[in-house]
């Protein structure tokens, strides 16, 4: 006798959430006016989707940042420490090297656990905002989010592919990740000459190139959101060096 259980999805409240609110700016824009049938409006939605979300987590991006700055600052000190307990492995060398290294950290206010928060908030909101354009590429019957699949813009159905929706789908979609390609190549070019010790060179082509790679087979839509968030963090990247100040 064979038995199933099926685990609760954790992203579902967010994503719920997430349609929400994709519905309520696409209401928004339908009032001032837009078409509430046309693609193009959908995508203004997720593109203000975008700004919201990213906006909510601009002060954790802006203290990851400054964690970055400080990180970078004292590396010469961090790697003296370590360069003396190098090839001792007993007990007491590994407390000594980790004592002197948390000793630096906390006489710099580095947290190098705190830097990784921003990133384990965005995670799980991004994949139930990815997860809610798919619902919403898909959707039927009386939703809230019944017209996104039924939209298009530039020709292009938002709920088709790059692959599977025709010559239209296929630039638009294409279009869209070039952008986000292109957007990740510029902000991981800037973040790498902030910062030596990134690794640049082909290295920095390996996540657009498997993003666009991967956006193939994703709804118009999604790949119009991946086209927004992209371009906000190209423009945080930019901003953030010339705006923030590290004490």
């Amino acid at each position: 006798m064979s038995m199933s259980m099926s685990l609760p999805d954790p992203l579902v409240p967010i994503r719920a959430a997430v349609e929400g609110v994709l519905a309520a700016l696409h209401d928004l824009l339908a009032t001032v006016g837009l078409d509430p049938a046309a693609g193009v409006t959908w995508l203004l939605a997720v593109a203000l989707l975008v700004v919201a979300v990213r906006a909510l987590l601009l002060p954790l991006a802006v203290r990851q940042y400054r964690s970055g700055i400080r990180m970078r600052a004292i590396a010469p000190e961090a790697a003296r420490i370590r360069e003396r307990y190098r090839g001792r492995t007993d007990p007491d060398a590994r407390a000594s090297l980790a004592r002197e290294t948390g000793e630096l950290y906390r006489r710099h206010g580095v947290r190098p656990v705190a830097g990784l928060l921003p990133l384990l908030i965005q995670v799980p909101l991004f994949l139930a905002l990815v997860q809610a354009l798919e619902h919403a590429a898909h959707a039927s019957g009386p939703t809230a989010l019944a017209s996104f699949a039924a939209a298009a813009a530039f020709g292009a159905p938002l709920a088709a592919t790059a692959l599977s929706g025709g010559v239209p789908a296929a630039l638009t979609g294409i279009g869209f990740l070039v952008v986000t390609a292109g957007a990740q190549v510029l902000t991981q070019h800037l973040a790498a000459g902030a910062s030596p010790a990134v690794p640049g060179g082909r290295l920095l082509l390996l996540l657009p190139l498997a993003t666009a790679a991967t956006g193939l087979a994703f709804p118009i839509g999604v790949t119009g959101y991946w086209a927004c968030s992209a371009l906000w963090t190209l423009g945080q990247q930019l901003l953030l060096p010339r705006v923030v100040r590290v004490a």
